[in-house]
């Protein structure tokens, strides 16, 4: 199947703006407390992450580092204070790169600047979910046409990525992703088709199921149940 059209370009940076600024509402009044979905960080520790990701699509869009580079490790103190210029550096990037312009990345996808404002508004969008978590313990959902381009980018970039790259093994499976209002069905073979599993929730659910922020199995309808126990940690 062919992948979907991404988004345009402002409501990616409509997204990163809206949801870093939340995120860093939400670490800031919690910089000690663990993350519930990412158990190995505290509330400062994903600022630092999201900081050193800042950092690194910087270098990356100047040629100062390759796609497969690590991101640098910035000091958790240090990221509470910088989180807010980090992020504006962050879209004024993003926002002043035209889409088509060649910037390399690391999967199967093209190597150009929608790539990465797309996975910028995605990786926040999920840690956005992980930021909120830290107070209410119920984030509100991640908007229905974010997380329906997320679940897309996921298998589009992600799964088909690690299909090339011999990462995962190749069955003969269809997941199939039912998203309810609006409704919008996603099917994917594995990369063959074969046997339908079935998800049905909200494309929130279904985004954050993928990320392994909430239980997939709180989701199947039908099919193997062990295709979803398994589903890989990304």
């Amino acid at each position: 199947m062919t992948p979907v059209e991404p988004l345009p370009r402002e409501r990616y940076l409509g997204s990163i703006a809206t949801d870093g600024a939340e995120i860093g509402r939400w670490c800031r009044q919690h910089p000690d407390r663990t993350v519930p979905t990412c158990p190995d960080w505290t509330g400062a520790d994903l600022l630092a992450h999201l900081c050193g990701f800042a950092i690194w699509v910087g270098d990356l869009h100047a040629g100062r580092v390759g796609p497969v580079d690590p991101a640098p490790v910035v000091d958790a103190g240090t990221a509470v204070r910088d989180w807010d210029s980090h992020l504006d550096d962050l879209l004024t990037l993003l926002r002043g790169t035209h889409p088509a312009t060649p910037v390399p990345n690391w999967s199967v996808a093209a190597d150009d600047g929608t790539f990465w404002a797309r996975r910028a508004a995605q990786d926040i969008a999920v840690h956005r979910h992980d930021a909120a978590r830290l107070g209410t313990g119920r984030p509100d959902p991640v908007p229905d046409d974010i997380a329906l381009d997320g679940v897309h980018e996921y298998l589009d970039v992600f799964v088909a990525t690690a299909f090339a790259g011999g990462l995962v093994p190749e069955s003969e499976a269809t997941l199939e992703l039912t998203a309810t209002g609006p409704v919008h069905t996603v099917r994917r073979d594995l990369p063959h088709p074969g046997p339908v599993t079935t998800l049905r929730g909200t494309a929130s659910d279904l985004l954050l199921a993928l990320w392994h922020r909430r239980e997939p199995l709180e989701l199947f309808v039908s099919g193997d149940r062990a295709l979803i126990e398994t589903w890989p940690h990304i």
